[in-house]
């Protein structure tokens, strides 16, 4: 029985890690999406300006609206070449694909844990059914885009503080049908 709680512990242990690395790819997603949509929107914004420059200075010769036009061109070159140097899409997309790929293997880990509680298997069942999860696992966290520090800390703030993948029995219930529910 020591075994099986070691074994228990280590999957434990690889389950939070898990369930961390999800939520820290989903909010790193989250992340690029929204820098994506404000560069965007500030992009259409500037280049109308620059096109409401150059149509004002073909009609009149304002040294303040040439020099504004020019900005204005100037940050719309800017973010073009931030957009073809960062394809924060790509990094989205990479990112949102990384969570789904932690989210079957955190649901294989739940599912050795309940295994392993509920003495389904022998030990070495459980062992090699482990391993396996872990080998692809370990492929994963290599293959997997980087994250930055700010989608740590907002993984953090949900999961720590608005208690994400926490459900009381009465919300677990709900979703259930009458006959596998707790009360």
């Amino acid at each position: 029985m020591e075994k099986q709680k070691i074994l228990l512990d280590v999957v434990r242990q690889n389950y939070a890690s898990v369930v961390w690395t999800h939520k820290t790819h989903e909010k790193q997603a989250e992340i690029y999406a929204k820098e994506y949509k404000c560069l965007e929107t500030i992009n259409i914004i500037v280049a109308a300006l620059t096109s409401c420059g150059i149509i004002t200075i073909c009609f009149y010769t304002n040294i303040i609206a040439q020099v504004l036009t020019a900005v204005a061109s100037f940050i719309t070159l800017g973010i073009t070449a931030y957009f073809k140097s960062f394809d924060l899409r790509t990094l989205e997309v990479r990112n949102k694909a990384a969570a789904n790929q932690f989210i079957g293997i955190r649901n294989e880990l739940l599912n050795v844990i309940a295994n392993i509680k509920y003495e389904k298997n022998e030990l070495d069942e459980n062992k090699a059914i482990y391993e396996g999860i872990m080998e692809r696992l370990n492929k994963l966290y290599v293959d997997a885009p980087a994250t930055t520090q700010k989608a740590c800390d907002m993984a953090s703030e949900s999961l720590k503080v608005k208690k994400d993948y926490t459900f009381t029995d009465e919300e677990i219930d709900m979703f259930l049908p009458k006959s596998l529910r707790n009360k």
